[in-house]
């Protein structure tokens, strides 16, 4: 029996030798790269745009207009009524009296709120004016005296007023936001604010100014 050269094809009836095993092409581990950087990045986003353990996210905007009572997620607010005035004069439980004065135009609104679950107390009230400007309320007023200082119940409806001395340019297309004292409750991802039109086109500016009082009176307890 003669040995086969090394090469020599087997004859018949002999296995051939296996194939090695193929590698990938390039263009399908191209493909397998690119699958996993998508992933990756996709899975980056989601943690980006989910807040994290103690973060908080934008608020939850509820709106409105005056009159009309605006339901957010922990509590139900309204706007009654709006003015101008030029000064305000304030008296404090102590009946401590104070005058403040102002060279733009004090918006005084007349706002009340009612709790759905547990008592809350509303942080500093903001003026958001129609050119995007924020105007916190004036701390030319005493706190005790405004929508900030009671604590929101639950059953019934706390009213109270916010004041803002802006200059006459941020009244048209102003609202008033109110949101929870410190933002929310801790834990809370997109603490609630509500956001109220104030009714103030052109007409209702012009009509604000026209009417705004020389005086107007914040006393404690009314």
């Amino acid at each position: 029996m003669t040995a086969e050269a090394p090469g020599t094809p087997a004859g018949p009836g002999t296995a051939a030798p296996p194939l090695p095993p193929r590698r990938p092409g390039g263009l399908r581990r191209a493909g397998a790269l690119l699958a996993g950087i998508a992933l990756a990045a996709a899975a980056v986003a989601v943690q980006s745009a989910a807040p994290g353990p103690g973060e908080r996210g934008a608020p939850l905007t509820w709106t409105g207009t005056v009159g009309e009572e605006v339901a957010a997620s922990r509590f139900t607010a309204r706007v009654r009524a709006v003015y101008g005035a030029r000064t305000v004069e304030t008296a404090d439980a102590a009946g401590t009296a104070g005058t403040a004065t102002t060279s733009g135009i004090f918006v005084v609104v007349e706002a009340g709120a009612t709790a759905h679950r547990e008592p809350q107390r509303f942080g500093p009230p903001v003026l958001l004016a129609g050119d995007g400007r924020r105007y916190t309320a004036t701390d030319k007023v005493d706190p005790s005296l405004t929508i900030t200082h009671p604590y929101v119940q639950p059953g019934w409806w706390t009213e109270g007023v916010a004041v803002f001395d802006v200059p006459v340019s941020a009244l048209t297309g102003s609202r008033i936001v109110l949101a929870p004292e410190n933002g929310g409750f801790i834990g809370e991802a997109y603490p609630p604010e509500v956001e109220i039109d104030l009714g103030l086109d052109d007409a209702g500016t012009q009509r604000l100014i026209a009417a705004a009082k020389d005086v107007h009176r914040l006393e404690a307890g009314r």
